[in-house]
């Protein structure tokens, strides 16, 4: 560290009942260019109420006549925190005893007959303090920053859910009006019909605004989930012609294997983003094979199943895929943005369920989500 500055000005509370060893500290402090700013106390209510004022550092005796050191630190770290660097500067003291202060949260200890380590010990201490607050401000500025795209996104995706939720009651009713043969004459291509497809898009679409919207609300700690009876049967069938609906052609095999209903307490919505991202990930990732599908019920929980042939995930990547922004392909060959299974972790661990993964590359990946019936 640089040289201080003799203009630099140093405020120094001394917990000290000796004045000429004040003294003596201070002598030591101006030799190493400070200007000071001192006061010193002597007892615990003195050092409480001069606390109220802001200060460099702390320069604390450990053996005073109405307190000790170690209740001197407990006093500042309960005031000020860690940020306000405390030197003790005694007599031998002990190392057990030193080695209690420095657990204990003191930055170092001075014995008085070596001052000469004392000025170096304040300048490790202020920069490291400062660092500290740096870093501190830096993840404060960060976590505003983070709320404050978390609120645009909550709003971006309210105005945009409105018009998207408008068009798409629109085309259905333009769809159930228009007669057969007009609709069968807008064929695309494949051989579906262009309004097919522009609604196709429009519940895409409706879909991404929706997981927009849980995002910023998970993120912000504002996912709220509301069970109510719900059965799992028909929600996983309906998921299911949703997927494959979305999906271009070829369109894979979807094995199902479910009772006839599984009724249980969930927030019916939220589930089905669950089901719809297994889904979605296993037609992405499936390389066009068949997917089994298997619901059932475990005693007081219930157990589905997704299970692709596809790629497969390497056993390094099995946990990180249900972290944010995290995937185990190339972003270049595959779309999407890295958030289906972290929210869908997000949501299962709401309903106080679990999700985990088996997998081997080249034979494909087996999601298990376990939901307990009741909330």
């Amino acid at each position: 560290m640089d040289a201080p500055s003799t203009r630099l000005p140093l405020r120094v509370l001394f917990v000290e009942d000796s004045d000429d060893d004040a003294k003596l500290v201070e002598h030591q402090i101006l030799r190493g260019g400070y200007q000071l700013i001192s006061r010193r106390v002597e007892t615990a209510d003195e050092l409480t109420h001069a606390l109220k004022n802001e200060w460099d550092i702390v320069i604390s005796d450990f053996n005073l006549p109405r307190f000790r050191g170690d209740e001197a630190l407990r006093i500042v770290r309960e005031s000020k925190g860690p940020d306000l660097p405390f030197i003790v500067v005694s007599g031998t003291i002990g190392e057990e005893k030193a080695v209690a202060l420095l657990k204990g949260g003191a930055n170092d200890f001075v014995v008085k007959n070596r001052l000469a380590r004392l000025v170096p010990a304040i300048e490790r201490e202020l920069k490291d303090a400062q660092i500290r607050k740096e870093r501190r401000e830096a993840i404060e500025g960060m976590r505003r920053a983070i709320e404050v795209r978390d609120e645009f996104l909550s709003i971006a995706s309210h105005e945009l859910k409105t018009p998207v939720t408008s068009l798409l009651l629109q085309l259905e009713m333009l769809r159930r009006r228009l007669p057969a043969e007009e609709v069968a004459n807008e064929s695309s291509e494949d051989g579906e019909s262009k309004i097919d497809m522009i609604l196709r898009m429009t519940h895409r679409l409706t879909e991404l605004i929706n997981r927009l919207l849980d995002i910023s609300r998970v993120t912000s700690g504002r996912l709220r989930i509301q069970p109510s009876s719900a059965d799992l049967c028909p929600l996983v069938t309906e998921s299911i012609q949703r997927v494959l609906k979305e999906t271009a052609k070829p369109r894979p095999e979807v094995r199902l294997k479910a009772p006839s209903s599984l009724v249980g307490d969930w927030d019916s919505g939220r589930i089905q983003t669950v089901v719809v991202n297994l889904l979605t990930n296993a037609v992405k990732y499936g390389d066009g094979e068949p997917i089994d599908v298997t619901l059932e019920e475990l005693g007081q929980d219930v157990r589905l199943t997704v299970r692709d042939h596809g790629i497969g995930i390497a056993p390094d990547d099995q946990a990180r895929i249900f972290e944010r922004f995290e995937r185990a392909v190339s972003s270049r060959h595959f779309g999407g943005f890295g958030l289906g299974l972290w929210l869908s972790r997000q949501i299962i661990e709401a309903h106080r369920g679990s999700i985990q993964v088996q997998s081997e590359p080249g034979k494909g990946s087996t999601f298990e989500v376990k939901l307990p019936r009741h909330q």
